[in-house]
């Protein structure tokens, strides 16, 4: 028996035999269409990064209440749309990358088996998606920056600025305390509203214990109050008998505080000077009692006290508090907080 010879091989690159047919590949078209695909995904993402607003400016809490409710809805909406940017930004940009590395795999494939002849070559096809897929692989770099962002970015941009919120309201307490103490005069930035919440839980705690040592001073002779008020005058309990006195302790920046002063300014109004005088008095520095004088417009004398006994004054832990006399000055009433017109009025005419 005659033995065929074996056929050679073709070597790389070596051209098909005559009536080889070469085989249809979808690698060129799959090629492009997933580096278009990517490369749109990574626009989106690259969007997302030329849209992200960047850090927002920090929050200033000047103690303003309404400043300050009406600043932080629009602090957390920016921080939130950085968040909501970050997180989807990412996935775009992750899987647009992922597309572009799959259709640059094609199309590289595609090539290889055209320039040894295994397909019908489309060389055109498969460098188009190749490029478009390279392209698309590019988005790994904003997939990453939206990435560093979403966990790392505005979890150290957040600490910071609640770092700096502490801090800041840190200082409004000082501020506020300092106030209190009158070791400072009321500043513009505290307002009234935020202090009034803090007075008005603090007065509502301490009531009930004032309430009872009030009954251990009535029906005594009120200890001797000397000021010079605003205007200069000097006045003082000693030169005020024979006539009925309303000495009412205040704080500059106490919100009851300010808010009766229209109502004792309608006592003085309905009052003649001899059946009624009121004298408002504080332990603050005089910059404290002049601005509050021009900020109410009291018409009544406001003034520090040059020597305040301890006994009752010193007892005294919510403002105002209203000591009325009788006319041979002799405590009578004792009012602490804010009250209504009525009840002041009744505690003028007197029994």
């Amino acid at each position: 028996m005659t033995e065929v010879a074996p056929t050679e091989p073709h070597e790389a690159g070596q051209p098909a035999a005559d009536g080889q047919q070469l085989k249809p590949c979808a690698k060129a078209f799959s090629s492009l269409l997933l580096g278009i695909f990517g490369c749109i995904l990574g626009v989106v993402a690259y969007v997302g990064v030329e849209m992200d607003p960047g850090k927002p400016e920090g929050l200033n809490l000047t103690g303003g209440y309404s400043e300050t409710m009406a600043a932080l809805p629009e602090d957390v909406k920016q921080r939130g749309i950085r968040r909501f940017i970050a997180s989807f930004g990412q996935w775009f940009g992750f899987v647009g990358a992922a597309l572009g590395l799959y259709g640059l795999i094609q199309g590289i494939t595609h090539l290889y088996q055209a320039s040894i002849q295994l397909v019908i070559p489309k060389r055109g096809l498969a460098g188009a998606g190749s490029f478009f897929s390279f392209i698309a692989c590019l988005s790994i770099i904003f997939a990453a920056k939206h990435g560093w962002n979403a966990h790392v970015g505005l979890l150290v941009d957040e600490t910071q600025e609640a770092t700096n919120r502490i801090a800041q309201v840190a200082n409004i307490m000082q501020q506020a305390q300092d106030i209190a103490d009158g070791k400072a005069p009321p500043q513009g930035g505290i307002d009234v509203q935020a202090i009034g919440i803090g007075e008005s839980a603090l007065g509502g705690f301490l009531n009930p214990v004032t309430q009872i040592w009030t009954e251990d001073y009535l029906n005594r002779h009120a200890p001797n109050v000397e000021f010079y008020s605003t205007d200069g005058r000097g006045y003082s309990l000693d030169k005020s008998k024979n006539t009925r006195v309303m000495l009412v302790l205040i704080k500059s920046a106490s919100p009851g505080c300010r808010n009766a002063v229209p109502l004792l300014n309608q006592l003085d109004n309905e009052f003649s000077l001899g059946d009624l005088r009121i004298l408002a008095v504080s332990q603050e520095p005089r910059v404290n009692i002049e601005a509050f004088v021009k900020q109410t417009g009291s018409r009544f004398p406001v003034g520090k006290a040059a020597v305040m006994p301890a006994e009752p004054y010193g007892d005294v832990q919510s403002f105002p508090t209203y000591f009325i006399l009788d006319r041979e000055g002799v405590i009578e009433r004792i009012l602490i907080g804010p009250q209504p017109i009525g009840v002041l009025r009744a505690a003028a005419k007197g029994p």
